[in-house]
């Protein structure tokens, strides 16, 4: 699976969920998500409870999350908790600490424990 099929599962997730869609409907941030063994970024952009995905920069993002390509695909795949890579450095996220919590969130409602 590739990072960009992962974020278009995640996006899925996100939009099929009616309790998601309700819960972010005044959630409205671009997130940058930066491999760092990959030349190419890739986004998130929650705006009036619907999720989207895509392959480039956003300008102003609200959130940067750095990893492995291997990482970030695993994290929104659902393969992976963000705790442990975040927890021994290999996840950074740089945002304001209400974004990062919502982020969270969503990941744990989508995939669980």
């Amino acid at each position: 699976m590739t990072l960009m099929q992962a974020l278009s599962q995640f996006c899925n997730e996100c939009n099929s969920n009616a309790r998601l869609r309700e819960m972010n409907r005044d959630w409205n941030r671009r997130v940058l998500l930066n491999p760092d063994n990959v030349d190419s970024p890739h986004y998130l952009i929650s705006e009036n409870g619907e999720v989207s995905a895509g392959q480039g920069s956003v300008d102003n993002p609200d959130l940067v999350i750095e990893a492995s390509d291997t990482i970030l695909t695993s994290v929104f795949s659902g393969r992976m908790t963000p705790t442990e890579p975040y927890n021994a450095g290999d996840l950074l996220v740089r945002g304001h600490q209400d974004d990062i919590m919502r982020l969270d969130i969503l990941t744990l409602l989508i995939w669980g424990d």
